[in-house]
């Protein structure tokens, strides 16, 4: 087994950025996916594209965050056999993940394209933009399988100490991706349905990049089909550990749907503009997701190995980094708002009806920087659970709830919907801290022996 650089000596401070920054870069690099896409369709088609993207992605997000949970419990596994010197055990790991997400991809991916005409319609999709929203989110689905087992192979690099190589295999695929958009969209003029196919291949080349690195340059595993095998011992482990994840991330993916729901009330531009400021709060998540990514490994490795010390002073600097970050992108909203929309298209009904919505939610910016970590703690530690009540309520409960008290009740219309965006960090972040003042997750809810 190839071995990668631990995170359980040294100086905390260097490991958790050096390990973090691969991270947040391959984070924002595929972050381009959706901004690209946006970008290059609100130009060449226009805020009826935009809206379209911003249904189709909406809800392609949700089944894709479902394997993001069951990928931290592929990446906490991995950290603690890595923490614990077993590294020829992850070999039982990786072919679990394989198979298990494989069958996962193919029944997700049959139940969105049945149901997709009734969930876009669920939501409110405005007219003008339905029936592009239902081709964008059917060539989507067809390439959940690719992102499924991409996410499970890019999470076990991860848990053993190996952040760079995930990093430039989005790099690669998002310069591929950028180039299909403009020759698909803007050259060949297939609108959406170019900038879906594009996609979903940038997604095929990710899961072969990944495949040709482990069997080739590592001696993890041989993806023989005699390997590709479930294991129950880690599975159920994985399970455990990531499904209240996937709970808690499918909860808040699909509060932001519902939210979608009140803002597509209020029209196309509205539609359009709330997709392309959803575009700009992942850009301000991503240090804090990243650094969330990094915890998640640090803390299992350093509970593994018995140092919690590590792990706090590990998310105090993880706290800092990301709330830096997150201020920057907040005064830059406050202050030049309707450059944002610039980017994403030239006409200015979408700016105008999103400067003051985008204003209000940047509010949220700096306190999902900070929630973010303390996720990362409580989730490497294996005590999910705390994190799944967090999504739940505060998405669900919380998020939704004041959008629809704010905009509906108290008459802030659309704008009021972009300032409930902090109430969910807020009551989130007030859970975690009373969990990590517990002290309880010094002691790992989840082990492997």
């Amino acid at each position: 087994m190839a071995r990668n650089d631990d995170l359980i000596s040294g100086s905390i401070g260097k490991k958790v950025i050096s390990f973090a920054a691969p991270i947040i870069l391959a984070n924002l690099i595929q972050a381009i996916y959706g901004i690209v896409d946006m970008v290059t369709v609100g130009h060449f088609v226009g805020a009826s594209g935009m809206s379209a993207v911003s249904m189709g992605a909406q809800i392609t997000t949700v089944v894709l965050v479902i394997i993001n949970g069951l990928s931290n419990g592929a990446t906490i596994i991995s950290a603690q056999l890595t923490g614990r010197g077993k590294h020829e055990e992850i070999r039982f790991v990786i072919g679990s993940v394989l198979a298990f997400f494989g069958i996962l991809a193919i029944a997700l991916t049959a139940i969105v394209m049945l149901l997709a005409r009734p969930l876009l319609t669920a939501i409110n999709t405005p007219d003008v933009a339905f029936d592009q929203a239902v081709q964008y989110l059917l060539i989507c689905a067809a390439g959940t399988i690719f992102v499924y087992e991409y996410n499970g192979l890019a999470a076990i690099m991860r848990g053993i100490g190996n952040s760079r190589v995930p990093m430039l295999i989005v790099f690669i695929t998002v310069i591929l991706n950028a180039i299909l958009d403009i020759l698909l969209v803007s050259v060949w003029r297939l609108g959406v349905v170019g900038a879906a196919l594009a996609t979903i291949f940038c997604q095929f080349m990710s899961v072969v990049m990944a495949c040709i690195y482990i069997k080739f340059k590592t001696d993890m595993f041989d993806f023989k089909i005699s390997s590709l095998r479930i294991n129950k011992q880690y599975l159920s482990l994985i399970v455990k550990v990531g499904l209240p994840q996937s709970i808690q991330f499918t909860f808040a993916s699909s509060s932001f749907v519902l939210m979608s729901g009140l803002v597509n009330v209020y029209g196309v531009d509205a539609s359009a503009a709330a997709g392309a400021a959803a575009k700009v709060q992942t850009l301000a998540n991503l240090p804090a997701q990243g650094m969330m990514a990094a915890l998640l490994t640090v803390t299992a490795q350093n509970l593994a190995a018995n140092q919690p010390k590590r792990v706090m002073q590990g998310m105090r600097i993880g706290m800092a980094f990301s709330a830096a970050i997150c201020m920057v992108i907040f005064a830059f909203c406050m202050i030049w708002p309707e450059a944002a929309f610039r980017i994403f298209t030239a006409e200015t009904a979408v700016a105008e009806v999103g400067v003051g919505y985008l204003r209000r939610m940047a509010f949220s910016f700096i306190m999902e920087g900070i929630m973010f970590c303390m996720f990362g703690v409580v989730s490497g530690s294996g005590y999910t659970p705390v994190t799944m009540c967090c999504g739940i309520l505060s998405g669900f409960a919380v998020r939704f709830g004041a959008a629809w008290f704010f905009s509906r009740v108290l008459m802030l219309g659309f704008n009021g919907i972009g300032l409930a965006y902090l109430a969910g960090p807020v009551v989130a972040s007030i859970i975690c801290i009373v969990f990590i003042i517990s002290g309880k997750w010094k002691s790992a809810r989840v082990q492997v022996h």
